[in-house]
């Protein structure tokens, strides 16, 4: 079996996806599953994908999805990683996206450090995002740093940058019936709801490094939902739930 399991998720997102494959493919720890979880995704985007699928540690799935009304019944990632997770095989869990690059030891450093301490049920590294407009210039560059344990997890960390033992998933399905939230009011902060659940019962540990980098563009769910003109998947969305009620509801429990 292997050590880690990647789910990635994928939706039509052609010129990034390659990127974020080899990123993972080319990681200097090489015992590793990696779930490509598709959403359906246009021929473009299928073809740039289809060369991967050689590699033996590659799993691809892909859904039946189509058309906005079936789109907005569910957060679609959070249906995927769902999916995933019930075919994992890993020892740990671990995530990425079709426009995030994973930098080379990422995995080796993560696996080592929960190697290394057994009592860390969840990890997660620094990060930085790049902000491209349509031209695919950067506009705007951030960075979220890792340099505390926190039991308010929500909204201050990205998917991408979590290492988690399997167990963790064993006791937030228990507690709450399904691993991730997939209810559409959280299509927004998916992981933040996700990370809400996980620090019922664990604190997240920092590893200072950068070890992801993200891309935010105009394909991006969270400009989507931020732009001022909604197409029409947003419009169809129920209205979204938020960081603060996430962050808050954990503070009445003493989290954080």
């Amino acid at each position: 079996m292997p050590k880690v399991s990647v789910i990635m998720t994928s939706y039509n997102k052609s010129d990034y996806v390659a990127k974020s494959i080899s990123s993972i493919l080319s990681q200097t720890f090489s015992d590793f599953e990696l779930f490509i979880m598709d959403d359906n995704s246009n021929e473009e985007t299928l073809n740039v994908i289809r060369p991967f699928l050689n590699d033996n540690r590659v799993r691809f799935y892909q859904s039946d999805v189509s058309g906005v009304k079936e789109r907005t019944e569910k957060t679609r990632y959070a249906a995927l990683i769902n999916q995933a997770i019930e075919m994992a095989e890993g020892e740990y869990i671990t995530y990425a996206t079709d426009d995030n690059i994973y930098m080379p030891d990422r995995l080796l450093k993560m696996v080592r450090e929960l190697d290394a301490h057994p009592e860390k049920a969840v990890i997660y590294s620094a990060s930085k995002t790049y902000h491209l407009n349509e031209h695919r210039d950067i506009v705007k560059e951030t960075v979220r740093p890792a340099a505390q344990v926190t039991w308010n997890a929500p909204c201050a960390i990205d998917h991408c940058s979590v290492m988690h033992r399997y167990s963790v998933l064993e006791k937030v399905k228990e507690r709450f019936g399904s691993y991730w939230d997939e209810s559409p009011a959280f299509y927004r902060i998916g992981d933040a709801r996700f990370f809400w659940r996980v620090n019922h019962f664990y604190p997240f540990y920092p590893l200072a490094e950068e070890l992801d980098l993200n891309y935010i563009t105009d394909q991006s769910i969270h400009f989507q939902l931020f732009e001022s003109e909604k197409n029409e998947f947003v419009r169809n969305l129920p209205p979204q739930r938020n960081c603060r009620e996430l962050r808050e509801s954990l503070k009445k429990l003493g989290m954080g």
